[in-house]
């Protein structure tokens, strides 16, 4: 069984399947993001390899596959409208020490994913 786009994309970023009407205007903005460029390969990308937040940081850094940056941009817009995604955008609480472990581990993550989409990159020729 094929995962829909937008429930790959929302899953990566955070961890459960996308709700209805998030799967609903997703699908709808997405047609207009693909009548800008030439999809066929991104959309076989999307199912296929794993690792998505690594592939579209290097894409990001990279400039080739505009499509897919688009694609996660506009699903972090329409997830920031739901209630329970409240506490994954906004901290209300001061927690100096835990903010700084968890910048330091970003960076280090983020560092480790920019390598991993390099190479998932290179290795589906994109």
């Amino acid at each position: 069984m094929l995962i829909s786009e937008a429930d790959r994309i929302y899953e990566t970023i955070f961890d459960r399947k996308a709700p209805k009407p998030i799967k609903k205007y997703f699908e709808a903005i997405s047609e207009k993001i693909e009548a800008r460029f030439s999809v066929d390969e991104v959309i076989e990308c999307i199912q296929k390899i794993h690792d998505l937040e690594a592939l579209e940081l290097a894409a990001r850094y990279t400039k080739k596959i505009p499509v897919l940056t688009e694609k996660f941009k506009i699903m972090v817009y329409l997830a920031e409208t739901l209630p329970e995604n409240y506490s994954v955008f906004i901290n209300e609480r001061p927690k100096y020490f835990f903010a700084y472990v968890s910048l330091i581990s970003s960076l280090f993550r983020s560092c480790y994913k920019i390598v991993k989409g390099f190479i998932i990159m290179v290795v589906n020729r994109l």
